[in-house]
This record gives structure tokens, sequence and C-alpha cells, in this order.
């Protein structure tokens, strides 16, 4: 539950300040039943590129 929650409050981060793209991303891998806690498992059409420059803009 507690996870659940925090990444409720993260995903809501994303949505009001990330690229739709990356906010999406976040949420379809985050919000859904897939979630396991490891990186790497998600679909094969995300936006990695997107992303990634999100990443490199935190650096």
């Amino acid at each position: 539950m507690v996870e659940r929650t925090a990444h409720a409050f993260q995903a809501a981060l994303m949505v009001a300040h990330a690229p739709a793209e990356v906010a999406a991303a976040f949420c379809a891998t985050r919000l859904g039943d897939g979630w396991r806690g490891d990186f790497g498992g998600g679909a094969a059409d995300l936006p990695v590129h997107a992303v990634v420059d999100r990443a490199r803009l935190a650096s």
C-alpha cells in the first residue's frame, strides 16, 4: 500500500513537471500490475531516448 501510494505521488509530479511522453512512460511502468521493482522490464515501445535525455538534464 505504501509503495503504491508513493508511486502515485511520483506519477503526479511527473505529470505536472516532466515531458508528457516521459510521464506517460513512468505511469505505464509503475502504476500497472506488472511493476516488480526491477528496471528494464518495460514494453518495447517506451520512449527510451526521451527518458535518457530527461535524465541527462537532471545531472
